[in-house]
This record gives C-alpha cells, sequence and structure tokens, in this order.
C-alpha cells in the first residue's frame, strides 16, 4: 500500500534451529503526501514527477559525504559525462567510475554509499546539483554549506561543472580541486529522464 511504513525480517529454519537476518525497514511512496523537502527513501526530495503508481523523485543525502574532494583520480582524460540533464547523474557516475576505476574521487566516493538502507547512490548531474539549490538549499532545506559542490557533468578533459551554494553561480572548474560532494538517488517506477527541468 501507498504511504505505509513497513518492517521486514527473513528467517530460515532447518534442523540445526531458526536463524534470522537484519531487520529492513521502509515507507512506499505516496503521491498524496509527498513534497519537496520531505524525508523519503533514505534522503530528501529535491524533484518529483507523476503520481502513484508512476511517480519518480530524486533525494539527496541528509549530510554531505565530504567537503574536500577531487573530481578525478589523478589523470586528466575525458570520460564522456558531458550529459548535464536531469536524469543523467546516474550514467555519468558509471561512467566516470569505468574510466577511473578505484581510489578516492568524487563520484567513487557517492557510488560506494551506503546509506539509510540503500546503496544506489550517484553524483548529481549539473542540472539535478542545480535543483538541489533551488529547491532545497534556498528554501531552508538540507542543511547544505556555502561550498562550491561538485556534479558528474564534464565541460572537458580539464574542467567539471559545479556549483556555489553561497550564491547559486554555475562554474566549470579545474577537476583536480578539492570541493564538497553530495550524493543523490532515484526512486519510483519511471526511471527515465524527465522531459524538463522542474519540480
Amino acid at each position: 500500500f501507498p504511504g505505509k511504513h513497513y518492517y521486514v525480517r527473513a528467517y530460515a529454519v532447518n534442523s540445526v534451529g531458526v536463524s534470522y537476518g537484519s531487520k529492513i525497514e521502509f515507507t512506499t511512496v505516496s503521491s498524496t503526501s509527498l513534497t519537496i523537502g520531505d524525508t523519503c527513501q533514505g534522503g530528501i526530495i529535491f524533484y518529483l514527477r507523476g503520481a502513484y503508481p508512476n511517480l519518480y523523485g530524486l533525494v539527496c543525502a541528509p549530510q554531505d559525504q565530504s567537503t574536500s574532494i577531487s573530481w578525478y583520480n589523478g589523470s586528466y582524460v575525458m570520460y564522456n559525462t558531458t550529459s548535464t540533464a536531469l536524469g543523467t547523474g546516474l550514467s555519468n557516475t558509471k561512467s566516470i567510475i569505468s574510466f577511473q576505476g578505484d581510489g578516492y574521487y568524487a563520484a567513487k566516493l557517492c557510488d560506494d554509499l551506503v546509506l539509510n538502507g540503500f546503496n544506489d547512490w550517484f553524483l548529481p548531474s549539473r542540472d539535478e546539483l542545480g535543483l538541489m539549490y533551488t529547491n532545497l538549499k534556498i528554501n531552508g532545506f538540507g542543511n547544505f554549506s556555502d561550498n562550491c559542490y561538485w556534479s558528474s557533468s564534464e565541460d572537458s578533459k580539464l574542467n567539471a561543472c559545479a556549483q556555489y551554494f553561497d550564491s547559486g553561480n554555475k562554474s566549470c572548474n579545474n577537476k583536480l580541486h578539492t570541493y564538497s560532494v553530495r550524493a543523490v538517488r532515484a526512486f519510483g517506477s519511471n526511471i527515465n529522464p524527465p522531459n524538463k527541468v522542474g519540480n
């Protein structure tokens, strides 16, 4: 049922006895009760589209994953992640990691994140990051700093897109610079990119 909170725990019975798995809890999505700034699906909602059962949304983690991390992993190459649109952050993140591999850098930090029972976090695209600023930061949601935040969208071999959360200005900065990172994830039955930006 939409909008209900559930607790689930697996168990197995054999000749030795009963063994229990970890307790998992989740809330199902209801379009009538959700709005921008609500906590749901492991994070804070900053985008919603559609209606149940075809509701699509994006949430960001409740806190920054880093306040000082580079975009790249030591070498300047194009990663073919120039997509900036809403709905492209996940594919950008996967592409960056396929090129850069292991290490400590913005996209990998988000991809490795396990938070509030979810492990499908990613580094937002430029437009997804912009919605986090517009729909959350300037409305007092999300406990964002006034730092500059990385997106997963690159501009060139040397530069990637970022946004300053003090002024809202967007910029393309050198990938070696260290900025803040806030991971995001998508939820809902329709994970295709929306037709237009907005809430």
